[in-house]
């Protein structure tokens, strides 16, 4: 069999294309040379069967372009003058773009190629800031401090995202969803903390793109499964146990104690509250923006239960809470209203339920006016909460036992707590002292 010699050339008309002989990756390889116009062409195969079947299918092709070039009127060969000068710059042959547009056309269900070119270099643009992680935190912090947002709300973003930063130190426009999900993955917290990061996160990415930092709709956590939250009892104390809880409480925690259980404020709230901002006379207190875990200043109605516990203890100014660790004080009130409470109710115990004030006071004051967005008003949360979550707890007389709690309704128990009190001093007065 005789050897095929090379270079070998495939004909067709005034069109050709050249098979050469060549190294391919340690072996004999075949390219294929042709021409579109002046643009020189070619195309490496490892079998010579291959590159013959190229080599005529382009001699084909351009055999075939070039008899209709010569049948050409003079409109159409207006029409290739100009469509040739239009894309000379980009050094392709007219029946390379035309196919490349046919493609286009294809893969974008008949919508116009120019139109797809720019949705995507409106989201892939090439010319972005590459902005770190740590450099986008910054910036957006400062960014809410000068829109005034709250200390709490500041805090919050500062400690979870300060957290995020350590874990991606690069470009945020390189973090991907799979990443954020594995960061989220090992904080081992619970669901709704999780989520919570998961939201401070989404908040960094929506302002790096409101910056230009990122591409509109670019945020890779919105791909971020959101975490399954635990469900959770709504604990609430009963009228009985709110009564003891005032008659034990020191005068210096009872505010704490009344404005929790009769106004529904947060611990964190009221631990930031000042007596200016607790109005008695006008009826309500305010709940500054810069003091709210919403960021929203509300005002909310007091009681005449609660007007009676404050107004003998009530100041100009200052802080209404003056323990810079309540957690401590509650957990001895506790124990008092306990001990107390084992010897009239035996063999019963009192126990502190977490957030209980101000699951009590929503859940009563739902049963008291039968008006959920009034009290989501109030308490500063949405109605939607407060409908699934507080309503049908307790029943009306349970309100009215509750707002009922004045400081003349616990004088027998507060009498018998300071009883205990004096006896415990006479019985240890060494520690009384101390």
């Amino acid at each position: 069999m005789r050897k095929a010699a090379f270079p070998k050339v495939i004909r067709e008309g005034h069109s050709r294309a050249t098979i050469y002989q060549t190294p391919y990756r340690g072996s004999m390889g075949y390219t294929v040379v042709w021409y579109e116009g002046e643009t020189r062409k070619r195309k490496l195969f490892a079998d010579l069967g291959e590159a013959e079947l190229h080599a005529q299918a382009r001699v084909g092709q351009l055999a075939k372009g070039t008899a209709e070039i010569l049948r050409l009127d003079g409109g159409q060969l207006l029409e290739y003058v100009r469509a040739k000068a239009a894309v000379e710059e980009f050094g392709l042959a007219l029946d390379t773009i035309a196919i490349e547009y046919r493609d286009a056309r294809h893969l974008g269900n008949g919508a116009s190629p120019v139109e797809m070119a720019r949705f995507y270099a409106k989201h892939n643009p090439t010319r972005m800031p590459k902005k770190l992680v740590p450099e986008v935190v910054t910036e957006m912090i400062a960014a809410k401090e000068a829109d005034r947002m709250s200390a709490v709300y500041l805090k919050d973003l500062r400690g979870r995202l300060g957290r995020f930063a350590k874990s991606f130190q690069g470009q945020i426009s390189l973090v991907t969803s799979a990443e954020i999900e594995d960061f989220l993955r090992g904080l081992n917290l619970t669901g709704r903390s999780r989520n919570n990061y998961r939201r401070a996160i989404a908040t960094m990415f929506y302002f790096a793109e409101s910056r230009g930092y990122l591409p509109k709709g670019f945020a890779q956590v919105d791909s971020v499964a959101l975490a399954k939250q635990e469900a959770t009892e709504i604990e609430i104390f009963r009228p009985e146990e709110m009564a003891r809880l005032m008659a034990y409480a020191e005068a210096a925690l009872v505010p704490f104690i009344a404005i929790g259980g009769f106004a529904g404020l947060r611990h964190a709230e009221i631990q930031r509250l000042d007596w200016a901002e607790v109005r008695l006379d006008d009826g309500f207190i305010e709940v500054k923006a810069s003091k709210a875990k919403t960021a929203s200043r509300r005002l909310v109605p007091i009681t005449e239960n609660l007007k009676a516990w404050l107004a003998p203890l009530r100041k100009p100014t200052g802080p209404v809470c003056e323990y810079a660790n309540v957690t401590k004080q509650l957990l001895w009130l506790s124990e008092a209203v306990n001990e107390g409470w084992q010897k009239e109710n035996p063999p019963g115990a009192f126990t502190w339920k977490h957030n209980a004030l101000r699951h009590s006071f929503i859940s009563y004051r739902v049963a008291g006016i039968q008006n959920v967005a009034q009290v989501a008003l109030e308490a500063g949360n949405s109605p939607r909460m407060v409908f699934s979550n507080y309503r049908e707890l307790v029943r009306p007389a349970d309100a009215e036992k509750w707002f009922g709690i004045t400081p003349a309704s616990v004088a027998e128990i507060r009498d018998r707590a300071e009883r205990e009190k004096a006896a415990r001093i006479v019985a240890f007065p060494a520690t009384a002292a101390a």
